[in-house]
């Protein structure tokens, strides 16, 4: 259900969006934010709307609807208001009108956001306060729509919003660095493969992580490279970037906790699977379900998805996860200076990866707010990249302490004293 939301959510990650309204919802709504976007200069808006679907009764009839657009401090005093006495701040009012026709003719507007020298975010607004359409066409009409549609762009053509800028260079860099490191650990992997004749799970473990991510992040570098021409992107391959992305991130997570029991340097066959298996399944399922109700409860009025109760939420899980990877670690049984400099190595690193998340969510909250999608998106795409690098290094390093009390290093007779 979950990666079915994912789907449906990512076709709206554009700096054109489109919003569909059928008359009930209408009746139900008054003030009705439609898309917003950053920029350090003039913002063109196109708006585009139509009626879908009309009762034939309503031919040529046209209607007036508003729409407002608000600068980001504008914005903020707006909020203190009732909902249909915010047009009184707004930066800029512009009425559209609309023709009803079989045809389901789309009327649209142009134009020009200005607005001081500096950084500004600006958010679109329908102002349904006067239920222009709702309150003429009946309710019962269940299949006749409002489509309303705001893009917005810079000047010269810029799609990215303010907040959004400088990310394709930091994917592109990470799709190149995550397929040439797949491809490297790949031979070494073979290379430890025709070496001990069996394979390294836990290696193996890391291979697939790192091929998840690089093929994550091709996805995503294909999705941004068509959003900067057109505004909207690949909605699939954003929305499959995401799903990998949370699959990546709970593989990451169960190889951790592993390696903090002891996994293929203690033992390999694990007992309780029947339990741990489906309690793992479940906090990955309980972070996307939490992700994707975010989503479906956020507005363009949010800075980023986990502004509210859902960064929290997830922070909780982190943290929590964290302390218990930290005493799992620590629950070891000494073996030596290179068990015990692993494991020193390991809770660095997954410490590094558990709180990273909660980490960026606080300094997100220190700087201005159209800084903090880009602090928490790029944090955590640098910090999984040095996490899953370090990992790797950890297993392969020529003179890696896991090369050394690994059980597969060990001879079969050596092997049974720990199985």
């Amino acid at each position: 259900m979950f990666i079915i939301v994912l789907v449906v959510l990512a076709l709206t990650e554009a700096k054109s969006i489109t919003q569909t309204f059928t008359m009930k919802q209408l009746q139900k709504q008054q003030y009705i934010p439609i898309n917003r976007f950053g920029s350090r200069g003039i913002v063109n808006y196109k708006i585009s709307t139509r009626i879908i679907k009309p009762p034939k009764d309503y031919e040529n009839k046209q209607f007036d609807i508003s729409f407002e657009f608000f600068q980001q401090d504008r914005w903020q005093q707006a909020l203190k208001k009732d909902e249909c006495r915010r047009q009184d701040d707004a930066n800029k009012i512009v009425h559209q009108t609309i023709e009803v026709s079989q045809d389901q003719k789309v009327s649209t507007q142009e134009g020009q956001l200005i607005f001081g020298q500096y950084h500004n975010v600006w958010l679109a607004v329908f102002n349904n306060c006067q239920h222009a359409i709702d309150k003429v066409i009946k309710i019962n009409n269940k299949n006749t729509k409002l489509e309303v549609t705001v893009w917005f762009y810079e000047e010269g053509g810029q799609e990215f919003s303010l907040e959004e800028q400088g990310l394709l260079t930091v994917v592109s860099i990470l799709t190149v660095f995550t397929i040439i490191g797949f491809i490297y650990n790949y031979r070494i992997f073979r290379s430890e493969q025709q070496k001990y004749g069996e394979w390294d799970y836990a290696y193996l473990f890391i291979l697939v992580v790192i091929g998840l991510e690089a093929l994550q992040s091709l996805l995503n570098f294909m999705h941004l490279t068509v959003y900067y021409v057109n505004g909207k992107g690949i909605g699939a391959f954003s929305a499959i970037s995401e799903i990998i992305q949370v699959v990546d991130n709970f593989l990451l997570m169960i190889l951790l906790i592993l390696l903090a029991w002891g996994w293929s340097i203690e033992f390999m066959d694990m007992e309780d699977w029947d339990i741990y298996v489906p309690l793992a399944f479940l906090i990955a399922f309980a972070q996307a379900l939490i992700i994707g109700l975010g989503r479906l409860v956020s507005s363009q009025t949010d800075n980023h998805l986990y502004e509210g109760w859902v960064g929290y939420t997830i922070s909780l899980i982190y943290i929590s996860l964290a302390l218990y990877f930290y005493y799992s670690a620590n629950q070891r049984k000494k073996k030596g200076d290179a068990v015990d400099n692993f494991y020193f190595q390991l809770k660095i690193y997954g410490m590094l990866f558990f709180l990273a998340f909660p980490f960026f969510l606080f300094v997100s909250k220190l700087v201005d707010p159209y800084k903090a999608y880009k602090i928490i998106s790029i944090g955590n795409m640098f910090v999984r990249m040095l996490n899953i690098v370090l990992m790797a290094r950890l297993f392969t390093g020529k003179s890696s302490d896991y090369q050394k009390i690994c059980i597969k290093g060990k001879s079969f007779l050596d092997r049974g004293k720990f199985l």
